[in-house]
């Protein structure tokens, strides 16, 4: 004999409710998890120039977000737009989050190099040689050149040229194929040649104004435009950067006091046949 189960009739009419709430709750969890991670707009603000948008746009999606899946990612790219933007102390809040927050991030050891440079260029030198004294520790990263060759120019600008040419031979010493060491080979020649206006000599104290004419995921690639615009006698120099974790290289041209000088220069490059975009 078949046996007929039966149910409720109360538990029957709170069905529909109960799949209503469910669907709502995951939705609003699966639309600010993705607002939350979608951070492409605001870098492609970034890696186009257009630091104060980059910054709007980061500033909105962190007030509005609920998820703080990806918050690392988002407060290290809005440190570097601030970073560029010469507001040093919302910079510095930013990577500041992201070293004390995520300390096992991906993100933090880039951060900290971003918060010794973010000293740097306030004048701070002892405490950005802290920092990239850190990342010189027994640990393997790919921020060691990187911190090398900052520490040669923190070490300068203290006044102590033999040690700041202790990190230069180590740089080239232990990673002599590294954009850093390439970079320094580069300062030197143009130094030689008395161009001190357009010589990347240091992380610049202040903003200044160039010309981007190229964005690189490969080094080689970077590194061999660099070289092309050098040979026409423009001062060129490649930027390593970090994107969603990889590195890639900004190939730029000039480091110069006033808008109006980049846009001068920007006419000489595009009459050339590059594309061009002026940054600070």
């Amino acid at each position: 004999m078949r046996r007929i189960v039966s149910f409720p009739l109360k538990r029957w009419a709170d069905a529909p409710r109960i799949v209503a709430g469910v669907i709502f709750v995951n939705l609003v969890i699966f639309v600010n998890a993705g607002y939350c991670l979608n951070l492409d707009k605001m870098k492609a603000a970034y890696l186009d120039c257009e630091y104060k948008a980059a910054i709007s746009e980061g500033e909105k999606i962190l007030l509005t977000s609920v998820n703080r899946g990806g918050f690392e990612e988002l407060y290290y790219y809005l440190g570097l737009s601030y970073l560029k933007d010469s507001n040093y102390v919302r910079a510095a809040d930013m990577f500041g989050r992201v070293i004390a927050e995520f300390k096992d991030s991906k993100f933090a050891g880039q951060a900290k190099l971003a918060l010794g440079d973010t000293y740097f260029m306030q004048g701070e030198f002892e405490k950005a040689e802290a920092l990239y004294d850190e990342l010189m520790g027994p640990q393997d990263t790919k921020l060691k050149p990187a911190a090398l060759y900052r520490l040669s120019r923190v070490a300068m600008k203290k006044g102590d040229s033999a040690k700041s040419n202790q990190y230069l031979e180590k740089l080239k010493n232990d990673y002599p194929f590294c954009l850093e060491a390439k970079l320094d080979k580069e300062v030197s020649a143009v130094t030689n040649k008395a161009a001190p206006e357009s010589a990347p000599l240091d992380i610049p104290s202040g903003t200044i104004y160039s010309v981007q004419v190229g964005f690189f995921s490969s080094k080689e690639n970077a590194l061999n435009f660099t070289d092309e615009l050098t040979q026409k006698n423009f001062p060129a120099y490649a930027e390593k950067d970090i994107v969603g974790g990889k590195e890639s290289y900004r190939v730029k041209v000039g480091k110069l006091k006033t808008r109006q000088e980049a846009q001068d220069l920007e006419k000489k490059l595009s009459q050339a046949g590059y594309p061009t975009k002026v940054c600070p």
